[in-house]
C-alpha cells in the first residue's frame, strides 16, 4: 500500500493502519484515510462535487483528493479506493449538535438526484413489496424472524401514508446532506465521511439517530426534546419527523444483515421485546409535538388506543 500512495499521491507515511476496508496514516502531521469505495461507481463525481461545496461552507468533513492521475478513485486489484484528508478527531463519539452542524450547515447544497433520497414514499413502498416478496422464499430458513414481518409491513404502510399526507402541507421543508444512517455510538470518522452521504430532509438524520439510540437502550425522548428545543423545525417538517420516526428501519435493517450476513436470527429478539415500549414512545412523542406546534398533529390510531389501556 505504501507504493500505491507513494505513485499515485506522492505521499510516503512511515507507518499505515489497516482496519476493515480503511488505511489510516499520518504524513507531514497531516491525517489520512485510503478507504474501500463502497458506493456506486455513479455515485462518486455527485459526492466529489457536495465535498467541495461543504468544504467551502467550512464544514469539517473529510476533503476527498485527486491523485496524480486526475482521477478520484484508485484502483488497487481492480478495487476502488478513494484518498481523503481528516480533520476531525475520528475517534471522538457522535453528538446531536454535531448532526444538526451537517444539516443545518448545508441546507440547499446543489446535489444530483442520483443520491437524492428524498421520495420516502417511492422507496418505501418499493421495500415493502420486495420484504413481502422474500418472505415467500425465506420462511422456512428464518420461521421466527419471518413471523413478525406483517406488524413491520404494516408499520411502514403507516408510515408511508402519514408522510403522504405530510408532503401535501404548504410549508417549507428543507433539504441538506444526510447520511444513509446513523449510528448513535458512532464516530466523527463515519459523520464526516462523505463516502456516506445522501440528499434528503434534514430531519433524517436525527430521526434515524433517536430509532437506533432507543433501541440501545437510551433515552430517546430526551433526544427528541433537545433536538426540537435548539432547532427550528416547520410544522411540515415536524410531521416528516414523526413519519419517520414511525418507519421501522431498524427492522428492516437487521433483517438484511440477519440474510445477507447469515447472522442468527435470535438478534432480531433486541427488536421484538422492545416494539410495546416503542408504541408507548411513539405516542410519548405525538403528543410532545401537539403541546410544542399548538395545532392538530395527525395520529396513529392504533397507537394511541394501545397507549391508553
Amino acid at each position: 500500500m505504501k507504493n500505491i500512495l507513494a505513485y499515485y499521491y506522492g505521499l510516503h507515511p512511515d507507518e499505515i493502519s489497516h482496519l476493515d476496508d480503511k488505511y489510516f496514516f499520518t504524513y507531514m502531521d497531516k491525517n489520512y484515510v485510503f478507504q474501500i469505495f463502497s458506493r456506486p461507481l455513479s455515485d462518486v463525481d455527485s459526492l466529489y462535487k457536495i465535498n467541495r461545496q461543504m468544504i467551502e461552507r467550512n464544514i469539517l468533513v473529510h476533503e476527498i483528493i485527486i491523485n496524480n492521475e486526475n482521477k478520484i478513485l484508485t484502483y488497487v486489484n481492480n478495487i476502488s479506493y478513494v484518498l481523503m484528508q481528516i480533520y476531525v478527531n475520528k475517534d471522538a463519539r457522535i453528538t446531536l449538535p454535531e448532526i444538526c452542524h451537517i444539516n443545518n450547515n448545508s441546507i440547499n447544497i446543489e446535489c444530483d438526484k442520483i443520491i437524492g433520497r428524498y421520495d420516502w414514499i417511492t422507496l418505501w413502498e418499493t421495500k415493502n413489496d420486495y420484504f413481502e416478496a422474500q418472505i415467500n422464499e425465506i420462511g422456512q430458513k428464518y420461521p421466527y424472524l419471518c413471523n413478525y414481518a406483517n406488524y413491520y409491513i404494516g408499520l411502514a404502510e403507516n408510515a408511508i401514508s402519514y408522510v403522504r399526507s405530510a408532503l401535501l402541507e404548504k410549508d417549507v421543508s428543507l433539504l441538506s446532506i444526510c447520511h444513509k444512517r446513523i449510528d448513535c455510538d458512532g464516530t466523527l470518522f463515519s459523520l464526516y465521511n462523505p463516502i456516506y452521504y445522501v440528499c434528503d430532509y434534514r430531519i433524517r438524520d436525527v430521526a434515524e439517530y433517536i430509532k437506533n439510540a432507543f433501541f440501545c437502550g437510551k433515552n430517546a425522548y430526551v433526544i427528541v426534546d433537545e433536538y426540537f428545543k435548539n432547532n427550528y423545525l416547520s410544522y411540515k417538517e415536524a410531521l416528516l419527523f414523526y413519519g419517520r420516526l414511525l418507519y421501522p428501519s431498524y427492522f428492516f435493517d437487521l433483517h438484511d444483515d440477519i440474510v445477507n450476513k447469515d447472522l442468527n436470527e435470535s438478534k432480531i429478539e433486541n427488536i421484538i421485546v422492545k416494539q410495546d415500549e416503542y408504541e408507548r414512545f411513539l405516542y410519548d412523542v405525538y403528543v410532545y409535538l401537539t403541546k410544542l406546534y399548538n395545532r392538530y398533529i395527525p395520529a396513529i390510531d392504533w397507537i394511541i388506543k394501545g397507549s391508553l389501556l
